[in-house]
């Protein structure tokens, strides 16, 4: 006959016993049988969802199972759960007796099961997954009589809760078990139970009955009890009896109910087999209550007095700290009211442990209303008719008188009821009109007047109620008397009425640009206060005061919301009190985008016309109409139009600003239009020219652009030596545009300092990120009516190199760098956002083929690897020891150098080994990269810092037979523009091009290919060396590949880079992070390697 013993015999202990777990949880879902070809499938939830396939066929029984383990041995625990899930639908089938036939056979090859049993306990895997997978079964399927089902018998259980009275302490609740089959026996120790229960492990009770898992379970409700006491034991472990609920009872029969958990045990508990010891009670089942309190009082007349009958009071108890209320075998949930009463009542009330409260008849006024309300709260009561009849309960009818005497603010206050006047500040001093029954006063009501008038600042001397302080009596005007007005009636005279403001009279603003004198005036009124108090108010709000009092008394809230906003403004724009002037205040016409943003949440705001204009051409420059230079030998795209526009209009009031487009995008074509189309505005005579700044690498491009673009322009370099420059700028009248470069105007800055230029152009602006440079302060030291930024990169470490940009384009506009470094990184942004504009290339060129960027690690070699470790450690110990007694900002070069000695072992040891003979691991990577790569037609430009390195390549290169164009710091301008356009048209299929010497300002569309062969500390230099290929012109997919030695510090600054692109996002298009420069903590953290 099939039973248990013959199921668990067909597979090896340890998988009969997950499996039947699986089964008892309800692991096995959606069991299917096929009829016709007798299949059985069902899908099992395990680590994830196994598919499991029982056939049965010419009397044999197979099965197959697609988890790891079943591959593996043969068999597994999901076959196991679903073979038992097949049995208990087959037990009311005719089919049994066929399935039992099928597992017989199975038994008979036990020895080979035997045998997998032995290879699956060598396992480690296996045995941990074993250790973790013990879990509480979940009791399944059991009938509606509660017998025993084929695969285990379901314990009876019977809980026992029980009260602890504590005279010197609080009373406690704790809890016992008793468990059984066919009766049931005390659990002697609970706590070792619950460790058995959660180990699946025998306990022995007696001959009779062994608690064995594999046998018995629980039923659904009483094992969420019990999973419950097991988080109160562990909980009980965790914290080691610091905790004096969770410390360990006395009995250990029981275990201690902490205040934490005992709501859901008791809501758990009600519906299971409990009963319940209360003193010297036994009650059969407990109740747990949430709802109305089991009391029903009476007031009575009794002879000369009266008595309040307390019920049933003296047969509860109140349990203080779980906030119950027990009665017999009833246990109340209180909410906090309840129990502050109860907890209040209790202990007068149980001192005189009487059945009645006497009240005598002159306590019968306060009586009712003090205490009565609280009894009303936790439970019903009635009064006697008689009673009832001498009472009056009118609603209460607070009122507040205000007035004025001699400068100080008097107040009155009054309880009315009905007829009944009373005066809480004269020792209740009561008006009562002929009434002589006995009023019960709405105590609760007066208290809170009463609590809000202690805190009103009102000072009381015996006779007034009075404020004299100027400042509280603005706090109670504004404050207090708004929480008043909401529990009486505030009756007030017109001379306090006019302490406050009237709303009709708060602010409105008006803005007005003047375009010709390139100001911009706010104007703020405020109805019937003329300009003088108006600037007395502002001045206020500027020295952040929390109101301002007009000469006729009247307080003006200034953090009242307008007010506050213009507080805003003001504090951002770091106006100091003299800035205001009649009521209004003067700003450069560039704060205007800055007023418009912080006044568009001010509803009293008006603007004129020239403001509106301003506003929309720099917020919309897609929708100006500036026409496009008659003489620009280009067809600009949509974007370039508007970035034109954008220009022009900046340019248009005199603004400055920072055109930072992705590289390839045209920024040059941009603002060779805009200079274009102001030569074409203006004559010679009535302008002077423009002057193009950039590096000394692309000054000849930038002619070679202007010849492209704009032939009909004048263009001028300066250059050659400093008697030849001097002379090329000293008649410049027939020029329109001049251009040299940032080294030469650091030398040249006196020749330029009696020059003034119409336009100054900063092309690869990054170059004055630096402020303190020399080269910076002569830059920033020329004239010019407007100047524009170029730059892909405009803030490349920190937001300090932001300031340096905007020192240049908008001197002023930010404050000094000390003040600029305070000012939130939310308002840096919105303040820039406006003079930035910044497109990529994903967005904008949707036609321009992907670039697909790939790390390609290659591993050092055993010289390699040995010089690495050494200098690694090197330079690890000299780091710390010069940290240790120099500091880090004094060490900090030394330390930069060391890791660019590992950094020159990642690329080539030989780069400062002398006699170096080995090889690096990274360069035969490459040569095998470029071998594929042409053979593949590609062409490609390779990067790198290192010029020394470039020379190596290439001497490799041209030992492989290739033939390169070789490009670094050293290579002449016109060299350089010489070399792309060669390039461009098919000479050669290698460029090897220092990072950044020639990162920038190339275009080398004529490669498919960019090789990044070490990396650098910034990745928007690297982004510029790519974006030489990845540009305007371009027709095939460009793939970057970036090479990093694996295990070294190239990882790290890989992940160091990651960090860094997220820095320009977070100011020109805002984001979610912010980085900036390198710390200690990131310098220490790459020396880690």
């Amino acid at each position: 006959m099939l039973n248990r013993q013959s199921i668990k015999n067909m597979f090896p202990d340890t998988i009969y016993r997950r499996g039947l777990s699986y089964y008892n949880q309800a692991r096995v879902q959606q069991l299917t049988h096929n009829e016709h070809q007798n299949v059985w499938n069902a899908k099992v939830m395990g680590t994830h969802v196994y598919d499991v396939e029982v056939e049965i066929l010419d009397n044999e029984l197979s099965y197959v199972c697609d988890c790891p383990a079943h591959d593996q041995y043969g068999f597994c625990k999901h076959s196991v759960a679903v073979l038992l899930e097949m049995l208990e639908m087959l037990v009311e089938d005719a089919d049994k007796e066929q399935l039992e036939s099928h597992l017989r056979q199975i038994e008979q090859h036990e020895n080979k099961y035997q045998q997998g049993e032995e290879l699956l306990s060598s396992s480690f895997t296996s045995e941990i997954i074993n250790l973790f997978s013990n879990e509480i079964s979940v009791p399944k399927k059991t009938n509606s009589t509660g017998s025993s089902s084929l695969l285990g018998k379901p314990l009876k259980v019977e809980f026992h809760i029980k009260h602890m009275p504590k005279p010197w302490d609080t009373s406690l609740l704790s809890i016992e078990m008793k468990i059984g089959i066919d009766r049931v026996y005390v659990v002697k120790k609970l706590k070792e139970l619950l460790d058995h229960i959660e180990r699946q492990e025998e306990l022995y009770f007696t001959q009779k009955f062994v608690y064995d898992p594999n046998i018995h379970f629980f039923e659904q409700g009483d094992l969420e009890v019990i999973q419950l006491l097991l988080n109160i034991y562990k909980s009980e472990n965790f914290y080691h009896q610091r905790n004096r609920w969770l410390a360990t009872s006395s009995n250990d029969k029981g275990m201690t109910i902490p205040p934490y958990f005992a709501d859901q045990l008791l809501s758990f508990i009600q519906y299971r087999n409990c009963s319940f010891e209360y003193g010297d009670n036994m009650y059969p089942q407990i109740e747990w209550k949430e709802q109305k309190l089991p009391f029903n009082f009476e007031l009575k007349e009794n002879k000369d007095h009266f008595v309040l009958d307390l019920d049933n009071w003296g047969s509860t108890s109140y349990l203080e700290e779980y906030g119950y209320l027990l009665l017999e075998h009833q246990i109340y949930k209180l909410n906090p009211a309840q129990a502050a009463i109860i907890k209040g009542l209790d202990r007068v009330i149980w001192e005189d442990s009487s059945q009645y409260l006497p009240i005598q008849r002159e306590q019968l006024d306060s009586f009712l209303s003090y205490v009565l309300p609280k009894f009303k709260k936790v439970g019903e009561i009635k009064i006697q008719d008689k009673i009832a009849e001498e009472i009056i309960e009118p609603s209460l009818d607070g009122k507040l008188y205000l007035y004025m005497d001699e400068g100080r603010l008097l107040a009155n206050l009054e309880y009315h009821y009905d007829d009944i006047i009373i005066y809480p500040f004269h020792t209740d001093t009561v008006e009562n009109v002929g009434n002589s029954k006995v009023l019960v006063r709405d105590i609760e009501q007066e208290q809170e007047i009463m609590h809000l008038m202690e805190h009103s600042f009102f000072k009381f001397n015996g006779e007034q109620l009075y404020i004299e302080d100027e400042e509280a009596m603005f706090d109670f005007m504004y404050e207090f008397l708004p929480r008043f007005d909401e529990k009486l009636n505030v009756f007030m005279t017109n001379q306090v009425r006019n302490l406050l403001l009237e709303e009709s009279k708060y602010p409105s603003i008006q803005v007005e640009l003047d375009a010709r004198q390139n100001f911009l005036e706010v104007n703020f009124d405020l109805a019937d206060i003329d300009n003088e108090e108006v600037s007395n108010i502002l001045s206020s709000i500027v020295e952040k005061k929390r109101f301002y009092r007009l000469p006729n008394g009247v307080f003006v809230p200034l953090e009242e919301q307008s007010f506050h906003h213009i507080g805003q403004m003001l504090t951002e724009l770091q106006l100091k009190t003299d800035a205001v002037q009649d009521g209004r205040v003067k700003l450069p016409a560039f704060r205007s985008l800055q007023v418009e943003e912080l006044l568009s949440i001010q509803d009293r705001t008006k603007y004129n016309e020239a403001f509106r204009k301003l506003i929309d051409d720099i917020k919309h420059p897609e929708q100006q109409e500036y026409p496009l230079p008659e003489n620009l030998q280009a067809e600009m795209r949509s974007y370039q139009k508007v970035g034109f526009q954008w220009l022009k209009a900046l340019n248009h009031y005199r603004f400055g600003g920072i055109l930072a487009d992705d590289m390839g995008l045209g920024k040059t074509l941009q603002t060779i239009a805009l200079l274009l189309s102001d030569v074409e505005a203006n004559s010679r005579t009535n302008r002077n020219p423009a002057i193009v700044i950039s590096p000394a690498s692309l000054v000849y491009n930038w002619k070679s652009e202007f010849s492209k673009f704009a032939p009909s322009l004048s263009v001028r370099i300066i250059s050659g030596t400093k008697i030849e420059r001097e002379q090329l700028l000293q008649d410049i009248s027939d020029v329109d545009v001049i251009i040299t470069s940032y080294p030469l105007v650091r030398q040249d800055v006196k020749l330029y300092s009696s020059l003034e230029f119409s336009t100054c152009i900063l092309d690869e602006a990054q170059a004055i990120k630096n402020d303190t440079t020399k080269t910076a302060k002569a830059v920033k030291s020329i004239r010019a009516g407007n100047r524009f930024a170029l730059s892909g990169t405009p803030i490349e470490n920190s937001l300090d190199e932001l300031w340096s940009l905007f020192d240049a384009i908008l001197p002023g506009y930010f404050p000094n760098k000390k003040g600029f470094n305070s000012i939130p990184q939310d308002q840096i942004s919105r303040m820039s956002r406006p003079f930035i504009l910044r497109r990529l290339k994903k967005d904008v060129l949707k036609e321009l083929p992907d670039k697909i960027e790939t790390v390609h690690t290659s591993e050092l070699t055993k010289e390699q690897k040995q010089l690495y470790v050494g200098y690694l450690e090197k330079i690890q110990n000299e780091a710390s020891e010069a940290i240790a007694s120099e500091g880090f900002q004094k060490s900090r070069i030394k330390i930069l150098a060391g890791l660019t000695r590992l950094r020159q072992l990642c690329c080539h040891p030989s780069l400062f080994i002398e006699n170096y003979e080995g090889e690096s691991g990274k360069l035969n990577q490459l040569l095998d990269m470029i071998d594929y790569a042409i053979a593949n037609k590609q062409r490609i430009l390779i990067f790198s810092q290192f010029a020394s390195m470039l020379k190596i390549i290439n001497e490799k290169l041209a030992l492989e037979g290739y033939h390169c164009f070789y490009l670094d710091g050293q290579t002449p301008s016109q060299k350089r523009v010489e070399m792309a356009e060669r390039f461009n048209q098919g000479e050669n299929d290698i460029f090897l091009i220092s990072l950044k010497a020639g990162g920038t300002g190339l275009n080398l569309t004529g490669a498919d290919t960019v090789i990044l062969y070490d990396l650098w500390w910034n990745p928007a230099v690297e982004e510029q060396a790519a974006g030489r290929a990845h540009r305007m012109g371009q027709k095939k997919v460009v793939q970057v590949y970036r090479l990093i030695s694996e295990g070294t510090i190239e990882e790290k600054i890989y992940s160091l880079q990651q960090k860094k692109r997220e820095l320009i996002e977070n100011i020109i298009q805002p984001g979610e992070t912010m980085f900036s420069s390198l710390s200690e903590n990131e310098i220490m953290e790459l020396l880690s390697v």
